[in-house]
């Protein structure tokens, strides 16, 4: 290859850097549903692939891992609107038990009628918001149902052209100039291995803090009273470590906050102590950098800011782009100088 082709090559991959990242720009507020779609058909070709081995028929095995797509978008859908106003109602309630909660407390401690009349005001304040952030999330319906079907479009498609984008994609680097050639191979492979890694990081991580939860949850019992629907809970934590930082508190949060004003402070005391310190503090610090680490063969630190940053600054797609940035920002910088001294090496030995 002549240094003028290699030059052209250059000039067009610079331009189609640019166009991609403009289309990233028009893309940029569907990016969750993207992502998300990314992620789900990759979870396809997995149990697509596990499912044939036993079939041994791909269209049977391509029509049960779509409809179970099809049947988990649908079912969560119905199971909101179908809910929406009861959840509200109970939200209300709630609000209700804890201003008048509250206001016994105040009572019962003999303080003052401005500060009772503040405390009250604070409830009521957030009663307001929270009402009004679930009728924003009713009436935004219309916005989550174009990005329901973005990500069912996109993950129809990359599921059923996965192999094709594979096969094009590889193409794509053969012609690409050494010693980029090189370093996009490398990312590339990186970006695999470090997608499993992070999904299997906050798989484990969910299941972990889950069975922790339910642990955490029987422990309190014994010391205190009944916790009901502790499994429900244990679960609800689960899910809710697939989001880092405040999601746990979510749950576990209002189920303190209940006990402290009905009468079982130690309870109640007990559980937000358990939730801050093991389900918050210690899962972010201690165990999914260190579940991280050992699944994608990287350094605590890293994982560690990948996960808690990534979610602050970008949302849900920082969940997965956070520690996939950094991670690759690294392999970039390490790869690139090896390839470099590689590729310097090799010109000498040509010139020689």
């Amino acid at each position: 290859m002549t240094d003028r082709q290699v030059k052209s090559q250059r000039e067009t991959l610079i331009v189609a850097a640019f166009l991609i990242l403009g289309s990233l720009v028009v893309l940029f507020p569907f990016l969750d549903a993207l992502i998300l779609a990314g992620v789900v058909s990759y979870l396809l070709k997995i149990g697509h692939d596990n499912i044939n081995q036993y079939l041994d028929n791909q269209l049977v095995s391509s029509i049960i891992m779509i409809s179970s797509v099809f049947v988990g978008v649908g079912a969560v859908l119905y199971i909101f609107t179908n809910n929406f106003f009861g959840i509200l109602s109970q939200v209300n309630t709630f609000t209700g038990s804890l201003r008048q909660g509250v206001l016994n407390i105040t009572d019962f401690l003999n303080l003052s009628e401005q500060f009772q009349r503040n405390v009250e005001s604070f409830i009521n304040s957030i009663s307001d918001r929270l009402t009004a952030e679930m009728v924003s999330v009713f009436t935004s319906i219309p916005s989550l149902l174009i990005d329901v079907a973005i990500f069912l479009v996109t993950t129809l498609f990359l599921y059923k052209d996965r192999d094709v984008i594979e096969t094009q994609l590889k193409s794509l680097i053969r012609d690409i100039p050494s010693p980029e050639r090189d370093i996009v191979q490398s990312i590339v492979t990186s970006i695999d291995e470090i997608f499993r890694g992070v999904f299997l990081t906050q798989v484990t991580v969910a299941l972990i803090l889950g069975a922790v939860n339910a642990v955490g949850f029987l422990v309190i019992e014994q010391i205190t009273s009944s916790i009901p629907l502790i499994s429900l809970w244990s679960l609800l934590i689960a899910a809710a470590a697939l989001l880092p930082l405040f999601a746990g508190f979510m749950v576990y949060g209002p189920i303190g906050a209940y006990y402290l004003m009905t009468g079982s402070p130690v309870k109640g005391s007990l559980i937000l102590l358990f939730g801050i310190v093991i389900i918050n503090v210690a899962s972010e610090i201690f165990l999914r950098p260190y579940v991280g680490s050992k699944q994608m063969d990287e350094h605590p630190l890293i994982i560690f800011l990948g996960f808690l940053t990534g979610p602050l600054v970008l949302g849900i797609k920082g969940l997965i782009i956070g520690p996939v940035l950094l991670i690759l920002t690294k392999e970039f910088v390490l790869n690139y100088s090896t390839l470099a001294y590689a590729q310097s090496s090799q010109n000498r030995s040509d010139d020689k």
